[in-house]
């Protein structure tokens, strides 16, 4: 296995513990995130790093039985293709702004990611369109 496979399968197991903290660490200083700008517009200019990190800390408040699933890695070169899935009980805090409902939550999504020197530097991908019970959230 490759050292760029081996780090994505550390930054998997941070994400299914919930492990904020080692989550930040994955990304590099100067990372850069292509979609940020779909999934949360006020992010442009801030800490990117900060914010993905966020972003995992809201998915799993809104689903504190969050269980996160690598469905398919493929690597050429510095890059990383990911299939993932998050799946979930959405009893926790508002997602999205859609307030807690009790449903299970399902999200896919696929992530390209350039890693450099044992870290992530560059991001494009996201959550597919989302379906849950009475809401879509599109990304």
């Amino acid at each position: 296995m490759s050292d760029n496979l081996r780090l994505l399968g550390k930054y998997s197991q941070a994400m299914q513990t919930g492990d904020s903290d080692a989550v930040y660490e994955f990304f590099s200083e100067d990372f850069h995130s292509h979609v940020a700008e779909r999934i949360s517009p006020q992010r442009i200019g801030t800490d990117v790093r900060r914010d993905e990190q966020q972003w995992w800390k809201a998915i799993r408040a809104a689903l504190p039985d969050m269980t996160f699933t690598v469905d398919l890695l493929i690597e050429s070169g510095d890059l990383v293709v990911s299939n993932w899935t998050v799946k979930g009980t959405h009893t926790g805090a508002a997602f999205f702004d859609v307030p807690p409902s009790g449903e299970p939550v399902t999200i896919n999504g696929t992530a390209i990611l350039r890693l450099r020197d044992g870290q992530i530097v560059e991001h494009w991908g996201g959550p597919h369109c989302q379906r849950a019970r009475g809401y879509i959230l599109e990304a």
